[in-house]
């Protein structure tokens, strides 16, 4: 580990999900629950970011720490605040966009797995899952999958490809060239997996929005994460943290690491921010 020397405790914190706050087995552990609880306490304002909706957050780590924490979701298209920031951000890709991007994804890669992240819990699938594994894959219930041609006319936030076991680097550097001007497209687990939202959107601009609130600079924040969709958040923030099992490209632009997520690496971070209220009261 190397964790920064903390002589003030910072004006926010931004933490990613997978393979940052959750363990291996996505569980949120009770160290990692407990200094989030303990920072809140002292009205130290606590983002999650990450490529999930607000349905698989509140499954994964509750709807009591939901709802205390402000969110950032589906890499920056969503946005939601929680005192003491204020504030909402949901970034739209055109639908004529979407459906030129699908139509070459399954072109392209037959046996992947599309969603369509749309305003509020539904979504849309080209695939279909027995009810216990949607809720435990896409924290969904049968009612809130729509077919991909019935999400065209609503307001469609992210779309995901998922490759399980296949590389999928081609089609990605095939939708990012074709699509610049309208889409940002953010690999994630080793290029098997990958998320395209509006070019508008990111995790680090909705951050911005939702810190502005408050008067608050992103060099005043502490951001940890572990994975690509993190990197333009770790860039701004004034004290960006890696965890060990981050990819390469985190640990290459952060000067700091923490402890694995199976480590409580977030948690070891949060109590050094924590002993620095404990000394100022």
């Amino acid at each position: 580990m190397n964790l920064p020397q903390i002589n003030q405790p910072p004006s926010a914190i931004a933490i990613d999900l997978d393979g940052t706050l959750l363990s291996s087995n996505s569980k949120l552990s009770p160290r990692n629950r407990k200094a989030i609880e303990r920072c809140l306490l002292k009205c130290l304002p606590i983002v999650v970011a990450t490529s999930r909706p607000e349905r698989s957050i509140r499954r994964l780590i509750g709807n009591e720490l939901t709802d205390r924490c402000s969110l950032v979701m589906l890499n920056g298209a969503v946005a939601k605040a929680a005192p003491p920031l204020s504030g909402f951000v949901r970034e739209q890709i055109p639908a004529s966009i979407v459906e030129d991007i699908i139509k070459l994804v399954m072109n392209t890669q037959h046996e992947c797995e599309v969603l369509i992240e749309l305003a509020g819990h539904e979504f849309g699938a080209n695939f279909q899952r027995d009810a216990e594994t949607l809720w435990e894959i896409n924290s969904a219930t049968p009612d809130m999958v729509l077919p991909l041609e019935q999400t065209r006319d609503r307001v469609q936030t992210k779309v995901a490809v998922y490759g399980f076991e296949q590389d999928l680097s081609g089609i990605i550097a095939e939708v990012s060239t074709q699509f610049m001007d309208f889409v940002s497209v953010i690999p994630s687990n080793m290029s098997r997996f990958f998320s395209i939202v509006s070019n508008t959107a990111s995790k680090s601009q909705a951050l911005r929005i939702l810190l502005n609130s408050a008067q608050i600079s992103v060099e005043d924040v502490i951001a940890i994460g572990d994975d690509i969709p993190d990197l333009d958040m770790l860039e701004v923030c004034g004290i960006p943290i890696a965890m060990s099992n981050a990819v390469p490209e985190v640990k290459a632009i952060c000067q700091y690491q923490t402890a694995s997520n199976d480590e409580d690496g977030v948690a070891i971070v949060l109590e050094q921010v924590i002993e620095i209220f404990q000394r100022e009261s």
